[in-house]
């Protein structure tokens, strides 16, 4: 999916992982459940952002939140609704839901459990829009 991803959202930016050990991210993914995978996967096709101002704590308590969606499903119709909005440029009433979870709301929803919005007045945002957030910068690339 990444190449509609990225010329729907013109984004270089089509998945959004985070790190939860050093040798495994979370993710939320199509055609899998949420769940683990090895840091090795996304080597030479990643860029690593951070947020400086995570207290310790924090970055404890945005991981659990990721760890306690592990096993949820892939949310196909919140996927087509985003496709929705970037083609058409307006948003179409979608249904809120607890379980709404593709890759980009699993770790904007695990930052809000923070008190951290990443990307305000956006409910459900792009990989694209998480990486141009105000909260995050850009430290490497793996």
């Amino acid at each position: 999916m990444a190449g509609p991803i990225r010329k729907i959202t013109r984004s270089p930016y089509t998945h959004i992982a985070g790190l939860a050990h050093p040798e495994q991210v979370i993710e939320s993914q199509a055609l899998r459940i949420t769940g683990y995978e090895h840091v090795q996967t996304y080597k030479g096709v990643a860029d690593v952002y951070r947020c400086e101002e995570l207290t310790d704590r924090q970055r404890k308590e945005i991981v659990e939140f990721a760890r306690s969606k592990i096993g949820t499903r892939y949310d196909y119709l919140l996927f087509f609704w985003l496709a929705g909005r970037h083609l058409l440029g307006q948003s179409v009433p979608l249904i809120a839901s607890q379980k709404r979870r593709i890759c980009t709301t699993l770790w904007a929803d695990a930052y809000r459990s923070v008190g951290i919005d990443l990307c305000p007045g956006i409910e459900y945002p792009t990989p694209g829009e998480l990486a141009n957030s105000q909260w995050l910068k850009k430290v490497d690339s793996y």
